[in-house]
């Protein structure tokens, strides 16, 4: 699709239809992965890796969904709830916090609590305090019936060290990306990175609180972390799905574009911001009415019917 075909779909309403075939086929997608899974014999432990902003946690949660339609149990475990908190946090070589390190996260006590459920045991349900960076105390338990599924997502997820002891016959590896297929300008379509970063700067000042200047500032950061921590294992993944909607810049540009203009006045033209800016400005906005709740694009714009 061009984006002048979707501007036209704006404007003469059928953009409501475009939306609800995009979600459709991600939601037969993820059909097709939990059929997969279900039919293994063996599989226990579906682990759902990808980039910051790639869309992993709606995608566990969905995922989980559609295994139940399968008759099976299914509990989505997030390694985001495992950070171990600025405190703990390692630094880089700069002294700075590094978050994309993969000792951000506590593997002993995830991989105790994972290794827990699978044996039908009782843990507590670990939470992370993103605006003040520290974990927080459960506050409730959870167990998971015999022959259920533990579906563990996070940047590292695809990492062996957060899972070892359990065999790789047991496990079902996702790599979630966004590969945009959106033709903007005649021929130029978004890197997947592009299509991150703004759900990304979206997301922070949603929920994060996070100043877009502070966001783009961190960028590079994150994909070198990426590079380091999670492009390494990303062969291992059994199946890649795309997470991309090619309505998102529509619904995201109403979001996003004040956001990357105080991100250029306080930090002149930097080349994310103007990239953005000048994708952004090849298609019209729309709104979110259409939009359904348990969409991806819901994780970075809030109002998601789906429990996190």
């Amino acid at each position: 699709m061009t984006s002048f075909e979707l501007n036209e779909a704006i404007a003469d309403g059928t953009i409501a239809e475009l939306i609800r075939v995009a979600e459709a086929r991600q939601v037969k997608a993820l059909s097709k992965i939990a059929d997969i899974v279900c039919g293994r014999a063996g599989i226990r432990l579906v682990l759902v890796a990808g980039g910051s902003a790639a869309g992993k946690t709606t995608t566990a949660t969905r995922l989980c969904t559609q295994i139940r339609v399968n008759g099976r149990a299914a509990y989505h475990l997030s390694t985001d709830d495992y950070f171990v908190g600025d405190a703990r946090n390692p630094r880089d070589a700069n002294g700075e916090l590094d978050y994309e390190h993969v000792d951000c996260v506590d593997i002993p006590a995830l991989a105790a609590d994972v290794n827990a459920l699978l044996r039908g045991e009782t843990v507590g349900v670990r939470k992370f305090d993103f605006v003040h960076h520290v974990p927080l105390a459960p506050v409730r338990t959870v167990s998971q019936p015999k022959g259920g599924f533990v579906v563990l997502e996070g940047i590292h997820a695809l990492n062996p060290r957060l899972t070892q002891g359990i065999p790789d016959a047991a496990k079902y590896r996702v790599l979630v990306e966004p590969r945009p297929s959106l033709d903007v300008f005649g021929g130029i379509v978004p890197k997947p990175s592009e299509a991150r970063f703004l759900r990304r700067l979206v997301r922070d000042n949603q929920f994060r609180k996070m100043s877009p200047a502070v966001t783009v500032r961190l960028w590079p950061k994150v994909l070198a972390g990426e590079e380091k921590w999670i492009r390494p294992f990303c062969g291992n993944a059994d199946l890649t799905f795309d997470s991309y909607l090619v309505y998102e810049l529509a619904v995201l540009k109403p979001y996003a574009g004040g956001l990357l203009e105080r991100a250029r006045r306080e930090l002149g033209d930097v080349r994310e911001v103007t990239n953005m800016i000048r994708l952004l400005s090849a298609v019209e906005s729309t709104g979110s009415a259409y939009v359904p709740g348990d969409s991806i694009i819901r994780e970075t714009i809030g109002g998601s019917q789906l429990e996190y």
